[in-house]
C-alpha cells in the first residue's frame, strides 16, 4: 500500500480506537488533525487525544502507523478556555499508558500513548458553562478550535433513594422503569444495569465468587421533547429471563443476590450528531460509505461534554426476591 489515510479515534473517558486505510491516488500530502475529547464534570481529570492523519505516497501506511512521530505532533499546545472570562488552561502532555489508559495492541504504535491531561481541581468545570478547545499544532498550521457546553450531573428519580429497590413482577404485563433528570444540553443517553450475585459450593461456603450480568436498558436514547425527565421501561419478566439465560443450573452451587448497579451516560448535542451521522448509513440498505461528522474548525473528530452517573447496590423488593428464589424460570438457580 503506497498511499494511505491513517488516523485514530478517541471517544469519551472510555477510549475506542479505529483506523482507516482508504486513500486517494490524486491527493497531495496534507496534515489533518484528529482530535477527540469529552469533558465530564464528574471526572477527576480530563483527557484530550490529538493525533494526525496524513497522506504519504512514498511510504507504506502500516509501517508508518508503528512510528509514534508519524501519528503524533511533537510540539502541540492544547488549551481549554473558559469563555465567560477568558481564563486559559494549558493541558499537560502525558503517556496514557502510565495513567491507566493503555492503548490496545493493533495497527498503531502503543508506546508512548500521548494524551493531553488536566486535573479537574485545576479547571473546576461548572455546569452550563461554555468551554473552548484550542490546539496549536506548530509549524504555522491553522489553529484547531471547538466549543462544548458542560453537562450538569444526572439525577436518578427511580428507583428513589432509601427504598427497597427494584420490583420486578414475574408476568409479561407489568413494567419497571429507570427514570432520571438531565440538563437541557443533554441529547443522547446510554442506560446499563449491572446485576451482581455471588455463588459458592454447598460443600465449601468459604469459597465465594462474585459475578456480574450486564443488562443494557437503552443505547443511544435520544431526547424527543423539551422535557428534562427521561424514562426507560422493561417488563418485569425480563429480569427473570435475564437470570435464567445467563446463569447455568448447577445443583452443587448456592447463590446469593447482591444488588443492582445503575449506570447512565449522557452526551451533548454534538456527540448526538456525531453518533447519528456515524450510524446513518450502516443499515441493511447502506452503500458501504459511512459519512463523517466533526465539530472542529480543522480536521476530524469530536469535542463535547458527557456526564456519567452510577448508583451501586440497589436492592430488590421482597416479592421480587421470592420470585427469584421460587419462580418457575429461576427456581433451579438456587438463590
Amino acid at each position: 500500500m503506497k498511499q494511505a489515510l491513517i488516523f485514530t479515534l478517541l471517544l469519551g473517558s472510555v477510549f475506542i480506537f479505529s483506523c482507516s486505510n482508504d486513500f486517494d491516488v490524486n491527493a497531495k500530502w496534507k496534515d489533518i488533525p484528529i482530535t477527540y475529547g469529552l469533558l465530564d464534570i464528574s471526572d477527576t481529570a480530563h483527557y484530550i487525544r490529538v493525533e494526525k492523519a496524513y497522506l504519504d505516497p512514498k511510504k507504506d501506511a502500516l509501517e508508518l502507523a508503528k512510528i509514534p512521530d508519524s501519528i503524533y505532533y511533537n510540539d502541540a499546545i492544547v488549551q481549554l478556555v473558559r469563555t465567560s472570562n477568558g481564563e486559559v488552561f494549558t493541558l499537560q502532555k502525558v503517556d496514557g499508558n502510565k495513567w491507566g489508559f493503555p492503548r490496545e495492541d493493533g495497527v498503531f504504535a502503543t508506546e508512548p500513548n500521548w494524551l493531553y491531561r488536566i486535573d479537574s481541581n485545576e479547571i473546576r468545570l461548572k455546569a452550563g458553562e461554555h468551554i473552548q478547545l484550542r490546539i496549536d499544532r506548530g509549524g504555522g498550521l491553522p489553529e484547531v478550535t471547538s466549543q462544548a457546553v458542560i453537562l450538569s450531573p444526572i439525577k436518578l428519580n427511580n428507583p428513589p433513594p432509601q427504598t427497597s429497590g427494584f420490583g420486578f413482577t414475574s408476568n409479561a404485563v407489568s413494567k419497571t422503569d429507570v427514570a432520571w433528570s438531565a440538563a437541557d444540553s443533554a441529547y443522547i443517553f446510554d442506560v446499563t444495569l449491572y446485576v451482581r450475585y455471588a455463588e459458592y459450593l454447598k460443600t465449601d461456603p468459604s469459597q465465594i465468587v462474585e459475578k456480574t450480568i450486564v443488562w443494557p436498558w437503552a443505547r443511544g436514547l435520544r431526547r424527543e421533547s423539551n422535557s428534562n425527565a427521561f424514562q426507560v421501561e422493561k417488563f418485569g419478566s425480563e429480569f427473570y429471563e435475564l437470570m435464567k439465560n445467563n446463569i447455568p443450573v448447577d445443583a452443587n452451587l448456592k447463590r446469593v443476590f447482591l444488588g443492582i448497579d445503575v449506570e447512565i451516560i449522557a452526551g451533548g448535542g454534538y456527540l448526538e450528531k456525531y453518533v447519528n451521522v456515524s450510524l446513518a448509513n450502516s443499515g441493511i440498505t447502506a452503500s458501504g460509505e459511512i459519512p463523517t461528522y466533526s465539530n472542529l474548525s480543522e480536521g476530524k473528530g469530536i469535542f463535547d461534554s458527557v456526564n456519567k452517573y452510577r448508583r451501586n447496590g440497589i436492592g430488590i423488593q421482597d416479592k421480587t426476591r421470592d420470585s427469584l428464589k421460587m419462580g418457575y424460570l429461576t427456581k433451579n438457580l438456587n438463590f
